[in-house]
């Protein structure tokens, strides 16, 4: 089962150090982990339309073309981390942008049509929920990162950087053939593969 603290040992294991017990521990691999954990799971999250991470739901409208002079403004997905596209249902996808109001004070993204529905990669925080080839990826994006922290090595660095951008292309690869649908409930969609 993914932890966190598995995700943290594989990326040190990539890098040659020894395990940690827990990302709390009072020394430099952890405190270096703990830094570029949340970071780098979100980047990684971004760079593809990972299956796992797929949401796909109606925007919540938060002002009428009437009030802002032209397009709809919709509520941002809390969990969103990269809009994938908008739509409405029976249609093509619709141009849309993305901006802070500082009217609403907060971020929204602007249509030209009512009842929008975005599909959009969401941040998981929960690694019981990652792809095993997502965690691979992870894991190699992390201990990159981390490389010159911990060993000062940046050949490493760079060796880890080639092989997490290698293996990236092929989990993409992989992930792109699986089908996924989504189910209505209530006001959110689940995944059903």
């Amino acid at each position: 089962m993914n932890s966190k603290t598995t995700i943290c040992n594989l990326a040190l294991a990539y890098l040659g150090q020894a395990p940690i017990s827990s990302l709390q521990q009072n020394n430099e691999p952890a405190r270096w982990l703990q830094l570029f954990y949340e970071p780098v799971r979100d980047e990684v999250l971004r760079t593809h339309n990972w299956a796992f991470a797929t949401a796909e739901k109606p925007l919540v409208c938060v002002q009428t073309p009437v009030a802002t002079g032209g397009d709809y403004l919709y509520q941002y997905p809390a969990d969103a981390l990269f809009i994938r596209r908008v739509y409405v249902a029976g249609a093509e996808n619709l141009a849309f942008t993305e901006r802070f109001d500082p009217t609403l004070n907060q971020r929204v993204l602007c249509a030209a049509q009512p009842h929008a529905v975005a599909c959009y990669t969401r941040r998981i925080t929960d690694e019981t929920q990652f792809d095993p080839a997502f965690v691979k990826c992870f894991a190699l994006a992390l201990a990159g990162d981390c490389a010159l922290a911990l060993t000062g090595d940046i050949e490493l660095a760079a060796q880890l950087q080639q092989k997490y951008t290698l293996y990236l292309e092929e989990a993409r690869r992989a992930n792109m053939s699986e089908r996924v649908t989504f189910v209505p409930q209530k006001d959110a969609f689940s995944e059903v593969r």
